[in-house]
C-alpha cells in the first residue's frame, strides 16, 4: 500500500488555522518549537538585507515567530487578522507594479496545495527581481510520510501526474485544502529535468530533514502524543535524522527544503 503511485484520502484534511495559531504562540512545546526553528532559522542568511520578501500561503503566520523579520509581507487566500494581502497561487496576480520588485518568495509546506504548481513557478519569475529567490519547504513523500498518510488517512500523494504540465491542473478542486504532497519530489528530485523546464532558475539548495523531530513534535497542525523534550535531547534526535536521511533518504526524510534562485 505504502508503495502505491497515488492515494486520495476518504476526506480532505482542514486545519484549524486559528487553533494552530494558538498553540504555537501561545503554548509551551519546546518539541514544535525545535522543530519549527529547523524549519525556518537556515533562511534567514537568504533573506538578510533584502527588502522586499512575500511569503504565499501563510496559514497561521507561524514564521514571524522565528524570524523576527517585520518586512516579511504575509499572504493567503483565506486572509486572517494577521494576513497582510489575499493571494491566490496558482494566479500570483500581484499586478504590474510589482515585476521585476520581489526580492524573495517563501513557500513555507504551501506549495503542495497549489494545483498547478508549474503554472505558479513560471508567472513567479516575472515578479522576482534578477538574483531573485524562491525559497521552499515542502513535504517529502518517503516511505514514512505516505506510511503516516495512509495510517491517519490524511493528505494524498500522486506520481502519475505531469508536474511540468503548466496547462494542465494535478488536480481538480475548489477546495484550498487539496494537497499532493509527492509534488516536491516530483519537481526537484531531478536537477536536469527541473532545469530543462525551468531555465531561467537554477536550484542552490536543495536538502532532505526531519524525521524524528517532526514525529515527535505533537504537530504543527494537529495536538497528537509526543514526549516532551528539552533543545539537548531534540538536538541529539535530529543528530539521529541526519544519519538516517543521510543513509535511507527515500525512506525516513519527511521535508525537502529548496532556494531557487533566477537567473
Amino acid at each position: 500500500m505504502f508503495f502505491l503511485k497515488e492515494y486520495t484520502p476518504k476526506k480532505i484534511k482542514k486545519d484549524n488555522i486559528l487553533e494552530s495559531r494558538k498553540k504555537i504562540f501561545k503554548k509551551k512545546n519546546s518539541n514544535l518549537d525545535y522543530l519549527l526553528y529547523k524549519r525556518f532559522s537556515w533562511m534567514g542568511k537568504f533573506i538578510k538585507n533584502k527588502k522586499n520578501i512575500i511569503e504565499v500561503g501563510s496559514g497561521n503566520g507561524c514564521i514571524k515567530k522565528i524570524l523576527n523579520f517585520k518586512r516579511i509581507v504575509l499572504t493567503d487566500l483565506v486572509v486572517y487578522p494577521w494576513i497582510d494581502r489575499q493571494l491566490d497561487m496558482k494566479k500570483m496576480n500581484l499586478g504590474k507594479k510589482y515585476h521585476n520588485k520581489i526580492d524573495v518568495f517563501i513557500f513555507n509546506h504551501s506549495l503542495h496545495h497549489c494545483s498547478n504548481p508549474a503554472l505558479t513557478l513560471k508567472k513567479i519569475s516575472k515578479y522576482l527581481k534578477k538574483d531573485g529567490l524562491i525559497i521552499m519547504n515542502e513535504p517529502e513523500a518517503s516511505f514514512f510520510l505516505r506510511f503516516i498518510q495512509y495510517i491517519l488517512d490524511d493528505e494524498g500523494w500522486s506520481y502519475k501526474v505531469n508536474i511540468f504540465n503548466s496547462k494542465k491542473d494535478i488536480f481538480k478542486s475548489s477546495d484550498p485544502w487539496q494537497s499532493n504532497t509527492a509534488i516536491a519530489n516530483l519537481l526537484f528530485s531531478d536537477k536536469k529535468k527541473f532545469n530543462k523546464h525551468f531555465p531561467y532558475y537554477k536550484i542552490i539548495k536543495n536538502d532532505l530533514s526531519e524525521f524524528l523531530i517532526f514525529i515527535n513534535s505533537s504537530g504543527v497542525s494537529q495536538d497528537v502524543f509526543h514526549i516532551p523534550l528539552n533543545n539537548f535531547f531534540n538536538h541529539i534526535l535530529n543528530f539521529i535524522d541526519e544519519i538516517l536521511i543521510f543513509i535511507f533518504p527515500k525512506i525516513f526524510s519527511l521535508n525537502r527544503s529548496i532556494v531557487l534562485k533566477k537567473t
